[in-house]
């Protein structure tokens, strides 16, 4: 009877997965034939975009992208991602209101996990939060200011991408979908302490010129300690061939001195004084280097008195480490961009980069997946921080590959191309125009903007078009699967990605009204709703 019972349970989810593959094969006829509500038309929405899924391509592509998406899921058996995809596609038409087909990819989802059995329901969709546990801001698009002093290689708007982890240049583009001019390597102070050869990473820097060019980022490490740091033949050959490499680089040198586990931590004292030197050095042999001094985000109640001051320093930058675990514990309750605002209040007077950083999504000592928490943190990363904070003038993610992260025995996995989740949407997050290709003084995207919170923004007024996002943070920090936003009763447009961004035509909006922002989980439930003050007043 056993027996009978498990063959008729197998024949009937073999069927079921059968019927999401004809489903999603389908999928784009089934499209062509579906029309939105009336309320919800082109005509209705005026010059908005019904559906804006804030990326470029709109809607569209992204529906597009899901599909293959979620193939390529059923390819290679990952039955829990093919599972977020068609849920993807459940609360996308359930937002237009075509409850029919939102309920057949529904099932079709809950077909794919049943037959992968690992869903960690923290991170499904629950009742809304608490009222004051959500944080929803939305933030404006203004001309790019022009630049006050601008540092060494600092644009005028946008954020440089870097890598970690890549040693041949020319497979960034091809594997990611978009340039990387920026390169992260090591290189430590000697072999040992006699040996006067310098160990500059030239390698690297050829395969970057090969690549079609860009910047380097050395990470350089005193490991003998600050007091073996002299002004010697060892120091000026390193900086002499810096100069003869042609392409900027940017020198962080003796990074994470914040903290204790690196062997110069060293008293604040001595760190200035030896973090000055190598400024001093610099600028007399490699005008093509710009000094970055870069310490952990935490601790962060002894970085200030490592700093050096102004005239030393061309770029801030900061180890940025996103994990669910804090003080030993699952932690849910902050991300990246709580533990970056109290540093960047202090230091937004300098270009700041995100020197490394990368989120932890797979805990090696719990053997425990947070595959859907790392989407989050993901976006929080690319999508928000360097929009939320316009000095974010660069992020190089830490992409260690699986097999060292094990080898060193680290806590966490980091490897974007071993999750297809985090990788898919990193793909997608890097895309945008924001993110810039090329590594040159006074660079620009092609829209050349900065981000205001709304609120700041409507003092001085508002007219014509302007790209609006919102960040929102929920509880466990789960994202939304959709924002919309509205003015009364009429939906404008909606956003169905990170960072949730929209295009608006505020002269076309009525002042006497606010704009509403509406947060919806995957079943269409609204899990935050707020109304903002846009026209002056």
């Amino acid at each position: 009877m056993k027996r009978t019972y498990k063959m008729l349970s197998f024949l009937v989810l073999a069927a079921a997965v059968i019927s999401c593959a004809l489903l999603v094969s389908e999928n784009r006829k089934i499209r062509e034939t579906v029309a939105e509500p009336a309320d919800l038309s082109t005509e209705a929405a005026g010059p908005y975009r019904t559906a804006d899924a804030g990326r470029p391509g709109g809607v569209d592509e992204l529906l597009g992208w899901w599909d293959e998406r979620l193939e390529a899921a059923e390819k290679a058996g990952r039955w829990d991602v093919a599972a977020d995809y068609a849920y993807r596609q459940a609360a996308y038409y359930r937002s237009i209101g075509n409850e029919s087909e939102a309920t057949r990819w529904y099932e079709t989802s809950d077909a794919y996990w049943g037959k992968d059995g690992t869903r960690d329901r923290r991170f499904d969709d629950g009742p809304p939060p608490p009222p004051g546990t959500v944080t929803l801001t939305p933030y404006v698009s203004l001309p790019a200011e022009p630049l006050r002093e601008p540092a060494k290689f600092e644009p005028q708007s946008g954020t440089y991408l870097g890598m970690f982890g890549i040693f041949d240049w020319t497979a960034v583009a091809p594997q990611f979908g978009r340039y990387h001019p920026i390169g992260l390597t090591y290189a430590g102070w000697r072999k040992d302490e006699s040996d006067t050869r310098n160990y500059f990473p030239a390698r690297l820097i050829n395969s970057i010129r090969s690549a079609g060019g860009g910047a380097l980022q050395i990470g350089w490490e005193p490991q003998y300690g600050l007091d073996r740091v002299e002004d010697d033949e060892y120091v000026r050959s390193f900086a002499r061939q810096a100069r003869e490499s042609g392409i900027p680089i940017f020198l962080r040198y003796a990074s994470e001195m914040n903290g204790g586990w690196v062997p110069w931590y060293d008293t604040p004292e001595n760190y200035v004084e030896k973090f000055r030197l190598i400024a001093r050095i610099m600028k007399e042999e490699a005008p093509n280097v710009a000094m970055v001094w870069s310490p952990n985000f935490w601790p962060n109640d002894n970085i200030d008195a490592y700093y050096p001051g102004d005239e030393y320093v061309d770029w801030v930058g900061f180890s940025l480490y996103g994990s669910p675990f804090f003080d030993g514990k699952e932690d849910f309750s902050r991300n990246l961009i709580d533990y970056f605002v109290p540093l960047y209040e202090k230091y937004a007077h300098k270009p700041i980069m995100i020197s490394e950083g990368a989120i932890g999504y797979y805990s090696r000592r719990t053997n425990q997946d947070y595959s859907k928490w790392g989407e989050g943190q993901l976006a929080n990363m690319y999508a928000f921080l360097p929009r939320m904070f316009p000095q974010v003038k660069a992020i190089t993610y830490f992409n260690m590959r699986k097999s060292r992260s094990e080898s060193q025995n680290a806590d966490f996995l980091y490897d974007l191309s071993e999750n297809p989740l985090m990788f898919d949407l990193y793909r997608r997050l890097i895309r945008d125009d924001y993110f810039l290709s090329r590594v040159e003084q006074g660079a620009a995207t092609r829209r050349n903007v900065r981000y205001e919170p709304l609120e700041s923004a409507a003092k001085a007024g508002l007219e014509g078009k302007h790209t609006v996002f919102s960040y929102v943070k929920m509880p466990l920090d789960i994202q939304p699967r959709s924002v919309a936003y509205f003015q009364g009763d009429r939906r404008l447009a909606v956003a169905y990605e990170p960072p949730w961004e929209v295009e608006l035509d505020f002269s076309a909006l009525d002042p006497a009204q606010e704009l509403t922002i509406v947060v919806y989980n995957g079943k269409q439930e609204t899990m935050e709703s707020r109304s903002f003050v846009w026209a002056k007043r």
